[in-house]
């Protein structure tokens, strides 16, 4: 393996090249986790599931094994070769994508998912490590932006791909084909990307290092991970069970759903993440209170549309308070890892954005899907069809409380600039 020299000595374009190519695996791993979700009418009919054991599947089977798996994975990383790292884990999670088309019932459904996961944890502490070393702080919320277009463009593909494949061939075979693609992606990682020389330890007592404590103690990165765990929740909620909303309550099949629904949401996913990176991380490098300020309000604006999306009878107007709910939402992505990365030591870049991963995909993604599930089963009783709808409703209110964390961060970002320059 070929080590890149220091950041500062490297060429941009290639570093730039790098991250377009995580980009493609982050795109790949989002395509492979989101998929289900257009296919949970097909899964619950032919493998006769409740909603309860779909939002498990869809939730804590994979979103607390993925944010559990990526602990130890991301000490690995610290240590060890991350591009290798990768490369394993798409041949890990492809394959199991594929082995889940072979599903007879929930309990083999489960273990496919749960295998997905664990290579799929691997990821992004790696690329967001490798990232911070071909990067400078100054461009590093950018290069995080492009990196997560992939969990936009991937959730796209998954939705407007996965349905049309569903549609025509199943939903066995849609799985079977895009676990196929693995092997593409691991040959474009080992043969073009270089593994970077490692940035030095900071030497800097007061930065967070490798243990939860140290990450706790400190309170912008503790008030980021609070905030995206709450986050994570009301988006976990609305990405596991829109799809299946959309075609219980406006009776849409999945390839419709794919090509409107899908299309709107990794659109102005796409657009979100990039504003998200561009202007937090313009605001960051003036005033850190402001970026984050305006990041809370961005969040009490998107629960607002969620819940007008919720209370509309009309398609076309679902989608576009849905979309700007999605777009505001977005804007989280790139200042939080960012800020992550920039805050803590480097010798522990993948342990401390694998912590704020089991944060918002493992408390958060997980519980917002299973509880809607749940949810959606206990107001049947009293709300029938529409139970979905309220148990939506719910959730939606999340993204309130999570704002109220943010605040915070901006409030400690804020004051440690100002010691910094008494």
């Amino acid at each position: 393996m070929t080590i890149a020299p220091p950041a500062r000595t490297q060429s941009r374009l290639y570093g730039w090249y790098v991250v377009t190519v995580l980009m493609l695996c982050q795109t790949l791993a989002a395509l492979d986790a989101k998929l289900p979700f257009i296919l949970v009418e097909a899964l619950k009919h032919d493998l006769k599931l409740s909603d309860t054991q779909i939002g498990l599947i869809t939730g804590p089977a994979f979103s607390l094994t993925y944010a559990i798996a990526a602990l130890p994975i991301a000490k690995m990383s610290d240590r060890g070769v991350r591009v290798h790292v990768i490369a394993g884990a798409i041949v890990l999670w492809s394959m199991l994508t594929a082995v889940g088309g072979l599903a007879q019932g929930m309990k083999s459904l489960l273990v496919s998912r749960i295998g997905v996961a664990v290579g799929e944890a691997a990821l992004t502490p790696a690329a967001h490590s490798i990232i911070a070393d071909y990067t400078h702080k100054a461009s590093r919320p950018k290069a995080i932006a492009i990196y997560s277009l992939g969990l936009a463009i991937g959730t796209f593909l998954a939705l407007s791909l996965g349905g049309y494949l569903n549609d025509r061939f199943g939903w066995r075979t849609t799985l079977f084909a895009t676990g196929a693609t693995g092997i593409f992606m691991c040959v474009l990682v080992l043969t073009t990307v270089r593994e970077p020389a490692r940035e030095a330890p900071s030497g800097q007592r007061d930065l967070p290092k490798g243990n939860f404590l140290s990450l706790l103690r400190n309170g912008p990165v503790r008030n980021l991970m609070l905030g995206g765990a709450i986050l994570g929740i009301s988006s976990g909620a609305l990405g596991s069970w829109a799809p299946a909303y959309v075609m219980r309550t406006f009776h849409l099949s999945a390839t419709a759903t794919g090509a409107s629904f899908g299309a709107i949401a990794g659109g102005v996913a796409i657009l979100g993440i990039l504003c998200g990176g561009f202007i937090g991380g313009w605001l960051a490098q003036r005033e850190p209170r402001h970026a984050f300020n305006l990041l809370a309000l961005s969040f009490i604006l998107a629960m607002v549309a969620q819940i007008g999306s919720l209370l509309t009878s009309d398609y076309p107007l679902f989608l576009i308070l849905t979309a700007i709910s999605i777009f505001l939402v977005a804007f989280y992505l790139a200042p939080t890892y960012a800020t992550i990365q920039s805050a803590v030591d480097p010798s522990a870049r993948s342990f401390a954005a694998a912590v704020t991963m089991f944060c918002i995909s493992g408390v958060g993604m997980a519980s917002g899907a299973f509880v809607c599930g749940l949810f959606s089963d206990l107001l049947q009783p009293y709300y029938g069809a529409d139970s979905l709808k309220f148990a939506l409703l719910i959730l939606s209110v999340f993204k309130l409380w999570g704002a109220v964390h943010y605040v915070l961060v901006g409030r400690h970002l804020a004051l440690a600039q100002k010691t910094a320059s008494a």
